[in-house]
């Protein structure tokens, strides 16, 4: 067992320092919040819950966006920390989308065929307990202890720096934080060229990702008090959220056709499953008709990013 509470992260109780007037800078306050989401979900998300593995999972996400402003990734132990991030982040991912899956095939079990619906809901289930052994696997008691450990040292060695330190952000930081977000920006305006309109999923998951990506490094932007980003992080979440229901009814879609490709087509639970596929894929395009309608407006969006938000952390750096 971790040394962390395993509470749910809606009875979590917040700490004292969230509650109390808090005198550490933007910065300090912004890494805290993420070491103690992921801290108050680990564990919980070990134990199996569905919520905590999503908080925990977007918890991760967020610190390894803010560790090369905090930490010198190129360091052997600041690379080390980036490793153990990324692999619970993969680790975690495969569990999230298995129970997104789920939850999708029992809102539609009342309007689809029973036996397609016991078929995949079998399959499923089978599929999340593997990839939940292959988490706990990956970051066992020990791993996730020293992982917490980690970040907690690197929190309190930051609280102690900023304290000797001027309070504002400093120079390396804000260019390391500049040069993310113009990334952030430039690898998102690919990924929608990239995709063009034609649908291709694992093109328009790229745009998923990226956009992900360019909003958790604009939240920072924003918590850190560098500019307005709140608008450009409103319109990032609405397309994240058509491109990541698009993404999990195509999760959906490619389990019922492993489950149906195992079986003889003529029988009735292949018949039943290739309604069901029909059907979510109707959904999907859909979803990508709704995504080529703001496509164009997103790509605006990554101009504004490197325009407007970028030279307000460094007007040094040309993009």
């Amino acid at each position: 067992m971790l040394t962390t509470s395993t509470a749910s992260p809606r009875r979590r109780r917040a700490s004292p320092r969230a509650t109390a007037a808090d005198d550490r800078t933007p910065l300090a306050q912004s890494l805290g919040r993420r070491v103690e989401a992921l801290t108050g979900n680990l564990q919980a998300a070990l134990d199996g819950d569905e919520q905590a593995i999503h908080h925990a999972r977007v918890a991760t996400r967020r610190l390894r966006e803010i560790a090369p402003i905090v930490i010198d990734t190129q360091a052997r132990r600041g690379e080390r920390l980036r490793r153990r991030l990324k692999r619970l982040t993969a680790a975690l991912g495969p569990v999230r989308e298995l129970d997104v899956a789920l939850t999708l095939v029992n809102a539609r079990a009342e309007g689809q065929p029973a036996p397609a619906v016991v078929a995949l809901r079998a399959h499923l289930a089978e599929r999340r307990r593997a990839a939940f052994e292959h988490l706990r696997e990956v970051c066992d008691p020990g791993r996730a202890r020293r992982l917490l450990s980690r970040l907690a040292d690197l929190l309190r060695q930051h609280e102690l720096a900023a304290r000797r330190g001027h309070g504002g952000l400093p120079t390396r930081e804000r260019r390391r934080l500049a040069r993310g977000v113009i990334d952030r920006a430039r690898d998102l305006g690919i990924a929608v060229a990239d995709a063009g309109a034609i649908l291709i999923v694992d093109r328009v998951h790229a745009v998923r990702i990226a956009a992900k990506r360019l909003r958790y490094a604009l939240e920072l932007t924003g918590e850190l008090r560098l500019a307005r980003t709140a608008s450009l992080v409103s319109s990032l979440k609405a397309m994240q959220d058509v491109l990541g229901n698009l993404h999990d009814l195509d999760v959906l879609r490619t389990e019922a056709g492993q489950v149906r490709g195992e079986l003889r087509p003529d029988s009735i639970v292949a018949k039943d499953l290739r309604q069901l596929t029909d059907d979510v894929d109707a959904d999907i395009r859909l979803l990508h008709a709704r995504y080529l309608r703001g496509a164009r407006a997103l790509a605006a969006l990554t101009d504004r990013v490197r325009d407007r938000i970028a030279p307000c952390l460094d007007p040094s750096i040309s993009t």
